[in-house]
């Protein structure tokens, strides 16, 4: 299959359209997670700091400038022939429910797709290589970010890094409860 094609990084609302000028065959797919969508099967952070330590599997994202998260997503076979968007969702603290998160810092969110599926036995030594970056996107509380859009990679597991760029730090509760935090695949 193709691999997944970048897409502008952009911040969007819950109700923004995706800018007309992203071709119509790659369009976004929503922001929400009101339509078709995966939540990460996977989330495993790797460190610099401990390059030999593979630290299992967390609910957590964690990212800063040794830290960075690699999350698996699980794409069903019946998204053949459909669009995927992978999508960053970053709502202000007041709009969780069950969900929580600390951000400081400056700097952007690295998003790559890494060329095989990441395992509880990850580590940073041992990470499959980035087979494509996706983009960097400046992230602000309050906002849903399309990172890439492309064909889906329908029946395989697909599996995107996000790391720290410029001095970002973040730490988030991976939460599909309102309001929904975190890393998301959606389908259309």
């Amino acid at each position: 299959m193709a691999p997944v094609s970048s897409a502008p990084a952009y911040s969007m609302s819950k109700d923004t359209p995706p800018p007309s000028k992203t071709p119509a065959k790659e369009s976004a797919c929503q922001t929400s997670l009101t339509g078709a969508y995966q939540t990460p099967h996977l989330i495993v952070p790797i460190s610099s700091d401990k390059p030999d330590v593979a630290q299992g599997t967390s609910y957590f994202g964690e990212i800063s400038s040794t830290t960075s998260s690699i999350f698996n997503f699980d794409v069903p076979a019946e998204y053949a022939g459909k669009q995927c968007s992978i999508v960053f969702l970053f709502p202000e603290k007041k709009d969780l429910t069950t969900a929580d998160y600390t951000f400081s810092g400056s700097g952007s969110l690295g998003c790559s797709e890494l060329s095989s599926a990441a395992s509880q036995m990850t580590s940073y030594s041992n990470a499959p290589s980035v087979a494509k970056h996706l983009g960097d996107v400046d992230i602000q509380p309050g906002n849903s970010y399309v990172v890439a859009t492309g064909d889906c990679k329908a029946g395989t597991t697909q599996s995107i890094e996000l790391s720290s760029k410029d001095g970002l730090s973040l730490h988030f509760f991976e939460d599909y409860n309102p309001s929904p935090l975190g890393l998301y695949m959606t389908s259309c």
